[in-house]
């Protein structure tokens, strides 16, 4: 288990058995809220379907996403939080950490209900149109919140330069991630740590949705 201090930041890796799942869920909710408030009827079952998947990919132990040993899930807590009792930020991705898209589908419907299984599916196939191709020696950075109300503490920035040591360290030769088209100040953050667009995707069959894919060469 990762345990540091910052600035601002205790980071550890998630254990599903001490950690808020369902805080975990909401954040990751918020990372991409667009799109599924587009496929969920409400924020309430969409976090819940998130749970869902949490606890069913902890419990196999398994990394569906990419594979295991790359695979890094981390929480974030503030540090005046002695007692970490409050989760306010996560990451999830890893060196070399892909996707399968067909692989996880077929995965969300043999673990969850219909109801959940599908929506999770539709945002499997658009992201399979926006997200960026991953590279062995890269280090993705899949999904980095922070909850709404601890931004504009510095937690983001942080939690960035934190995320762009580890990946030196693992020895990756660029970091990469995704910025909706629409989150500016996501992009801004990005930018002022020299992260550079280096393609552009976009998917609108379904639902209007567009990445920048970003690169922060080492």
């Amino acid at each position: 288990m990762i345990f540091i201090y910052g600035d601002y930041l205790i980071i550890r890796d998630l254990d599903p058995e001490i950690h808020d799942l369902e805080r975990v869920a909401e954040l990751i909710y918020d990372v991409d809220y667009r799109t599924f408030s587009y496929v969920f009827k409400s924020k309430e079952s969409g976090v819940k379907a998130l749970t869902n998947r949490l606890i069913h990919e902890f419990e196999e132990n398994n990394n569906v996403d990419g594979e295991e040993d790359n695979h890094l899930f981390q929480v974030f807590f503030d540090d005046e939080d002695i007692d970490e009792k409050e989760i306010i930020g996560m990451f999830n991705g890893g060196k070399g950490v892909v996707h399968n898209y067909f692989k996880n589908i077929v995965w969300l419907f043999r673990k969850l209900k219909f109801s959940e299984a599908l929506p999770l599916a539709i945002v499997n196939f658009l992201d399979n149109f926006v997200l960026v191709t991953v590279e062995s020696d890269d280090f993705y950075i899949c999904e980095l919140a922070i909850h709404e109300s601890q931004r504009g503490k510095g937690r983001g920035h942080e939690a960035l330069e934190y995320l762009l040591k580890l990946g030196k360290d693992l020895g990756c030769k660029r970091a990469v991630l995704d910025a909706d088209f629409r989150n500016e100040g996501a992009f801004r953050l990005y930018s002022s740590y020299g992260f550079k667009v280096f393609n552009k995707k976009s998917f609108g069959i379904f639902h209007k949705r567009g990445m920048r894919n970003m690169e922060y060469v080492y």
